[in-house]
């Protein structure tokens, strides 16, 4: 039957679901979220690995190689990351470079699995700066991403302002994004519409 009815053309939704899980599974999603104040700028990302880079990034993980992540193993794979992913975030408002600084430790979270196998698993950095001056209405915000630069992406980003400030983000055409091109990051662009007061 399931044959059949892809001679005729017609997809079946079990196998549609299957296609599109099968679609994502290169990927890395980065969900940005800025939110300004009148004395600060906070980022946070949120990043969802889909099967093939989170069997990736679990068996880093698995320093024995036993094919389980302990909670030593991954509180040890935090403390790399925390250390590597610091350089690999800037923020550029009004086009000039703004310092990022860690806000809290990195979180991983293997979503109830802690097996070395082709799955998903979530990781949240967090980041703040202190507001610069120069925000002004129709300034430029840009996020540059250089995270797992190698992996395709879906990138979402969202912004938020506080005190009085209003923002816009930019929709891109397409929120897959293909792998970045060597030295260069992923660019969320997110205009100030009114800065805080």
């Amino acid at each position: 039957m399931a044959a059949l009815l892809l001679v005729l053309g017609i997809t079946p939704e079990w196998r549609r679901k299957a296609e599109a899980h099968d679609l994502f599974a290169a990927y890395i999603q980065h969900n940005i979220h800025l939110n300004v104040g009148a004395k600060y700028i906070d980022v946070t990302l949120d990043l969802t690995f889909f099967e093939e880079w989170s069997w990736r990034e679990r068996q880093a993980m698995d320093a024995d190689h036993n094919g389980r992540i302990t909670r030593s193993e991954l509180e040890a794979y935090r403390k790399r990351l925390a250390a590597l992913v610091a350089d690999q975030v800037n923020l550029r408002v009004a086009g000039r470079d703004v310092e990022l600084v860690p806000l809290y430790d990195p979180e991983v979270d293997l979503l109830g699995n802690d097996r070395t196998e082709p799955l998903h698993h979530r990781l949240r950095l967090f980041f703040f700066a202190a507001r610069p001056a120069a925000l002004r209405a129709g300034e430029e915000l840009v996020l540059e991403d250089r995270l797992w630069p190698d992996a395709k992406a879906l990138g979402i980003v969202q912004a938020e302002g506080r005190d009085g400030c209003a923002l816009e983000e930019e929709k891109p055409a397409d929120p897959a994004l293909a792998p970045a091109l060597p030295g260069e990051g992923r660019q969320f662009k997110i205009k100030c519409l009114s800065p805080p007061l």
